[in-house]
């Protein structure tokens, strides 16, 4: 069977390797960090705290065609334990305080009631999403009448590829209000309204909405772990701490760094869960990226020696503050005022049974846009003081929204765009992959190279940043691959 070598252990790499195994092939995976996941895993603070690095919510968990499909071959649903708050998110700005129900039918009503005079505007902006998600999704298994009759199958599709949230929100609303709010959690996505595919922005609500977001109970490491235990159980091998320094294409092999030595590993199938920039570098084959890269995140860790929900009642489980954003135009200045400027979701884990910690504790994170030019200049004692200061800054907003929440910090950590670019080194320190805008987003994903007929891509940089499109990605690469070995 063919030797498969993977190199980056995130989720996409991970999901690749894991199905791959279970097919039967010869999977090594190698990370250079000392853990599995990327984004995806979670760190320990004294205190008895897991600390989640990235995922807030994952859409689509059981509503999602393939990553349904995914997680059934490898036993996700048996051995995960899935926890789904009780709403999308809430929004608070100086002006409003709005809760956004997770569900197509209760998001209608609740804002029906707060703006009736858009009740048809609503309705269109659903049903409008709606159409494009399972159009696109009709679009990856397109037929030959497909191709005949496509302007008239797919005439939303045409229509809106070429729109930003920006253009089709003001086609569709005229309360600035409402535009904010249904746009208000596109950090998870992009920096900019102006720039944002509608496509991916309705891809990705859609999936919210139709089938709510969902937490990995104990932390996104127990997914990352899991999926590497599936790698060993059928006969793969994943190493960590192997930090990947050279392709040499005439011999098929790598050579990576493990232990301060330098080893030699032969493959026939080379997979990348890193970008292609770094992938064709090291491959000593010439690469331009012309692509706009997708921005950083700063995140603020905190570890609570009380319950919150227990101190404040029950509440939102993930709240994004907008201090002076009263529309778009704002959200999109608001990126390029200083970093304690911006606004920020705040996720607060006591509100689900997330097991990252005990139930007398509790642990949460504050989360915003970041830019490794933030921290350009500054050396490291500079670069210290201004981490610390926005830390204070960022405590200090939440505590106007939770009054003496500082009385119960046990500990308090900040994650910058430089602390990503060294755990993750991505280039830009971009947790995204490429910028999903509309000049960039709606490409044919592709996972083969066009440089190297035994090179495939997983990961952020194939569909787009986030969970659910590295995980996805793991499908495309392996059903490519699979067709190419049948052909040849």
């Amino acid at each position: 069977m063919k030797k498969i070598v993977v190199i980056g252990a995130g989720l996409g790499g991970l999901t690749a390797g894991a199905l791959l195994s279970k097919k039967g092939f010869q999977v090594t995976v190698l990370e250079q960090h000392n853990i599995v996941g990327g984004c995806a895993t979670t760190f320990k603070r004294k205190g008895g705290f897991v600390c989640e690095v990235g995922l807030h919510e994952m859409d689509g968990l059981y509503t999602d065609k393939v990553k349904n499909e995914i997680f059934k071959e490898l036993g996700v649903y048996e051995n995960i334990e899935f926890v789904k708050p009780n709403e999308f998110f809430r929004v608070k700005t100086d002006t409003v305080d709005f809760i956004m129900p997770d569900n197509i039918q209760g998001a209608k009503i609740s804002l029906k009631n707060k703006y009736p005079e858009c009740e048809k505007s609503i309705d269109n902006y659903f049903s409008l999403i709606q159409t494009i998600y399972f159009k696109l999704e009709k679009l990856s298994n397109m037929k030959w009448d497909d191709i005949v009759f496509f302007p008239l199958k797919y005439y939303e599709i045409i229509q809106y590829k070429n729109k930003s949230v920006r253009e089709v929100f003001d086609d569709i609303f005229k309360n600035e209000e409402l535009k904010l709010i249904l746009n208000a959690n596109i950090g998870y996505y992009h920096d900019n309204a102006d720039t944002l595919s509608f496509f991916l922005h309705a891809l990705a609500q859609y999936s919210y909405f139709n089938g709510g977001g969902w937490f990995i109970k104990g932390g996104s490491k127990k997914l990352s772990d899991y999926l590497a235990s599936v790698i060993r159980q059928n006969g793969g091998t994943v190493f960590t701490n192997a930090d990947v320094i050279k392709i040499d294409v005439r011999s098929k092999s790598v050579r990576y760094v493990k232990k301060h030595e330098e080893q030699i590993l032969e493959y026939d199938i080379l997979i990348s869960n890193i970008s292609p920039m770094q992938t064709y570098a090291m491959a000593n084959i010439e690469y331009e990226n012309k692509k706009e890269l997708g921005n950083s995140i700063l995140s603020v860790y905190l570890g609570f020696s009380k319950n919150l929900k227990d101190v404040y009642g029950e509440g939102a489980y993930s709240s994004f503050f907008l201090k002076n954003i009263q529309n778009i135009d704002d959200y999109n200045q608001s990126t390029k005022r200083d970093i304690q400027d911006r606004g920020f979701v705040f996720v607060d884990y006591s509100q689900i049974d997330a097991g990252l910690t005990s139930q007398e504790k509790s642990f949460g994170v504050m989360c915003t846009t970041d830019y490794l030019s933030d921290w350009d200049n500054l050396d490291t004692k500079q670069y210290l003081q201004k981490k610390e200061q926005i830390l204070h800054a960022f405590v200090a907003e939440l505590e106007l929204h939770y009054p003496n929440i500082k009385e119960y910090i046990e500990f308090a950590e900040a994650a910058t765009a430089k602390t990503m670019q060294r755990y993750l080194k991505t280039p830009n320190a971009t947790a995204y992959g490429f910028a999903p805008t509309v000049k960039q987003f709606f490409k044919i994903p592709k996972s083969k190279s066009k440089k190297l007929s035994n090179l495939y891509f997983v990961g952020q940089w194939v569909l787009g940043g986030g969970f659910s499109p590295a995980i996805n990605s793991a499908k495309l690469c392996c059903d490519t691959l699979l067709k190419d070995i049948k052909k040849a």
